[in-house]
């Protein structure tokens, strides 16, 4: 196909090589995706997708920008919507590996170039090649001392009659020199400040009340992050939890807040994590059960502590929600049945 000129776009995960190098893949996989999700759905129609590579998608706009504020505007939006997102995941989040704790240190930068590109189509998939995406790609690696920012090139700027932004960005000037493409000249603002400015998402509201409610105690001859990590896996406790034989829908993840419709032998309960708490001496986990069929509305606790053969202790218990009692039958039933 003949080269068009276009408005090459890559948003950028920063620190996607560490944080992927240093946890569970199973959910770096599921977090990056979604994060990637997140800035997708915030790209303008005339974006195109011409590739993901893993921590960047690379997106295109054939002809030029209106304004700088178009490209600055896009990128800002994005750029809102993945921190957001970001600090919401931190707040819910159960999971302490390296990926679910690790997402804190995630940020993004923007490349944004104006070239010429060819159009290669492969069956149903169309990709963007030629040296300008190639140009795109190099800036991704500079001499800025910072993770997030926005970069406009200087073939990028002059696409637009008016170089001129009302976002606030403090810009620099600044130039890069690569292997067989000569110089790059471009303008670059860090965005730390915007990023500090992104609200935190409300505190998620789940109470129940605690008291001296009789606990079941079991030693488990397992390492303590082992024990707790089973447990709060909701998807996989078809491989361990006595009398549940499928789950019917919910997240591929635990989190707070996520829904898990699990059906046991005689029932059908709507599982939903509340709370994780971690310190040395313990991890305190609690989810809310609900199975309609017996009007039961109740929390599961569990707390595990660190034993020094390296095993781990597991008391568990169940508490009436807020505002509400257990009769004594059915708080013995429920506390056999976990004891099972």
């Amino acid at each position: 196909m003949p080269a068009t000129p276009v408005t090459i776009l890559i948003p950028d995960i920063s620190g996607y090589t560490d944080f992927m190098s240093s946890i569970e893949i199973d959910h770096g996989a599921h977090l990056i995706t979604s994060f990637l999700e997140t800035i997708l759905k915030e790209a303008k129609p005339d974006f195109e997708v011409s590739e993901i590579e893993g921590d960047a998608v690379l997106l295109y706009k054939k002809g030029g920008i209106e304004s700088k504020d178009e490209i600055v505007g896009q990128c800002l939006k994005m750029f809102n919507a993945f921190h957001t997102q970001r600090k919401m995941f931190q707040q819910m989040v159960l999971c302490p590996c390296g990926a679910c704790q690790g997402m804190i240190n995630l940020s993004l930068k923007f490349i944004a170039h104006h070239g010429n590109v060819s159009e290669i189509k492969v069956g149903r998939f169309v990709k963007a090649s030629g040296l300008d995406m190639i140009i795109a790609h190099r800036l991704l690696k500079n001499n800025i001392r910072a993770d997030e920012y926005v970069l406009l090139t200087e073939n990028c700027l002059k696409t637009v009659s008016d170089a001129a932004e009302d976002s606030g960005l403090e810009w620099q000037t600044a130039e890069e020199e690569y292997a067989s493409i000569g110089k790059v000249n471009f303008q670059f603002a860090l965005l730390e400040k915007l990023k500090s400015s992104i609200p935190d998402p409300p505190t998620p509201d789940f109470s129940f009340h605690l008291n001296e409610q009789f606990s079941i105690q079991t030693i488990i001859h397992r390492p303590f992050t082992e024990v707790y990590m089973t447990v709060i896996d909701i998807p996989k406790r078809l491989l361990w939890m006595n009398g549940l034989k499928f789950i019917v829908e919910g997240d591929d993840h635990a989190y707070v807040g996520s829904l898990h419709t699990c059906l046991f032998e005689d029932y059908e309960a709507i599982i939903s994590p509340l709370k994780l708490k971690i310190n040395k001496e313990e991890v305190m986990y609690a989810e809310q059960v609900k199975v309609a069929a017996m009007d039961l509305d109740v929390i599961y606790e569990y707390r595990f502590r660190p034993k020094d053969d390296k095993g781990c202790q597991m008391d568990c218990r169940v508490l009436p929600t807020d505002g509400k009692t257990l009769a004594p039958e059915l708080q013995y039933y429920l506390t056999e049945d976990l004891r099972k």
